[in-house]
């Protein structure tokens, strides 16, 4: 004998927050993964509540239509008309932020910021982060040329002045950077001069140590010791070349003999607009 199924209720959930409201959807759909079954569900989103009239709209629309409503309002005075609304009309309700906020800050003696939009600003960072990595290892090592402009910062320098680490670490800070190689006989595209208010940092040593780098270098690569690429004269000549290329660029010149990446790095970090 078959059982017959009961009629399956919709479910209808309402997302209420005072910014995007993206942390309650996340649990939600968290959530509503340990039912496969649910097939009819309604999901509403109502960001930037910016008054309290706008709310006590939304909970009489949730009271009406059987909602469960899910909160990430910061607002002090917000959450308590939502939880005294919920238990004089018997609306099922969570807030996602209130009771956290507080064992937090119990546990820590840290005061909240209190402050809306908080994860979306971290958010909004963290991929302005990935998106300065991103280009910057596009550009790293004279790759690519195209939208050079677009960069916070292009460093110029001859191999193993430290281009490709410092360009990283800027990288990892929010900042674009593109890197060149200044080789003699490889001459740099005439769109790169032409960029306007492009900053430019030009990477130089002396040419002892830059041949001590590239000798231990080319040891680690299993290379011999004694070739063009760690030759003093050649060095000599790739120095004096770069120094061409910096005036050229109007570059600011760094000695990074001996300097450590973050020393080279708040130099460089002095002359662009600050990260927040």
């Amino acid at each position: 004998m078959n059982e017959t199924q009961p009629n399956e209720q919709a479910l209808k959930l309402f997302i209420v927050s005072d910014s995007i409201g993206e942390t309650a959807q996340r649990m939600i759909h968290a959530t509503l993964t340990q039912f496969p079954d649910l097939t009819d569900i309604e999901i509403k989103k109502f960001p930037y509540i910016k008054n309290e009239n706008e709310f006590l709209n939304v909970l009489n629309l949730a009271r009406e239509q059987h909602a469960i409503v899910a909160t990430t309002l910061v607002g002090e005075s917000f959450n308590a008309l939502g939880h005294e609304y919920a238990r004089e009309h018997d609306i099922p309700y969570i807030d996602y932020m209130s009771d956290l906020i507080r064992m937090v800050e119990k546990v820590t003696h840290h005061q909240p910021l209190m402050e809306s939009g908080a994860l979306r600003k971290l958010n909004d960072e963290y991929f302005e982060r990935i998106e300065a990595i991103e280009y910057s290892v596009k550009y790293d090592d004279g790759k690519h040329f195209t939208d050079i402009g677009e960069a916070d910062a292009l460093i110029v320098g001859v191999s193993r002045t430290s281009k490709t680490p410092l360009s990283m670490y800027l990288a990892n800070k929010g900042y674009k950077i593109a890197n060149i190689p200044l080789v003699p006989e490889i001459e740099i595209p005439d769109n790169v001069y032409k960029q306007k208010g492009l900053k430019v940092f030009g990477l130089t040593a002396s040419p002892q140590y830059i041949a001590n780098i590239r000798k231990n270098r080319a040891e680690t690569l299993g290379l011999s010791s004694e070739s063009r690429y760690n030759n003093l004269d050649r060095i000599k000549k790739e120095l004096a070349y770069a120094e061409e290329v910096f005036k050229k660029l109007n570059a600011t010149v760094i000695n990074t003999e001996y300097k450590s990446i973050e020393e080279s790095a708040f130099y460089i970090e002095k002359f662009l607009q600050p990260k927040q």
